[in-house]
């Protein structure tokens, strides 16, 4: 999904404005991961085309497409490979990608058959076994994937769709609106 120089501006924008309003003073190594994650026409980098189509299904199955985009429809994997090349440590890099070829060793050992060729139910199983620590999974390879759920939701909710169509963006000053009545469907805030 090719996105425009305006969308990826608008991007950038919102995430220096969500830096400032956090008061997080992000390196421009950072923000220039984050801003050029959504280029496709950019070499894959720290991941292979193989890991890197592996973290897309994996951060599809963790925010998948409802009534908004997924991760995957944003780009999440991408800005995590961008962001683990631009400001992980060399050792944080070598376990990501070790825990992604974990999650292929576990995909052959169980069914002979890497994870993106698995069927979607047996993917959501041993995801389930890794997320909760059980064989075949061990205690790294649920850490990798808590690390892996945390990376997908920083890139999901910093990107445009995750920030104003999955949360509702109220830029500050807003105002205060107390009693807000909530509903079933009332999105969260993001402020």
């Amino acid at each position: 999904m090719l996105q425009t120089e305006r969308e990826i501006d608008g991007r950038r924008a919102a995430l220096i404005k969500l830096a400032a309003l956090c008061g997080v003073a992000w390196s421009g190594n950072a923000l220039a991961a984050l801003a050029s994650a959504s280029d496709p026409s950019q070499a894959p980098g720290l991941l292979d085309a193989n890991a890197l189509a592996l973290t897309g299904v994996l951060v599809n199955h963790i925010i998948p497409t409802t009534d908004t985009p997924g991760a995957l429809s944003v780009g999440a994997h991408r800005t995590i490979g961008h962001m683990l090349q631009a400001c992980g440590t060399p050792a944080e890099q070598q376990a990501f990608i070790a825990g992604l070829a974990r999650v292929d060793t576990l995909a052959q050992a169980e069914a002979g058959k890497p994870f993106r060729a698995l069927p979607l139910q047996r993917q959501v199983a041993l995801l389930h076994a890794i997320d909760e620590g059980r064989a075949p999974a061990t205690a790294q390879d649920r850490q990798f994937f808590r690390k892996l759920k945390s990376y997908t939701l920083f890139a999901y909710y910093t990107s445009e769709a995750g920030a104003t169509r999955e949360l509702t963006y109220l830029p500050v000053p807003g105002g205060y609106k107390g009693n807000f009545p909530l509903r079933k469907n009332t999105r969260t805030w993001a402020i």
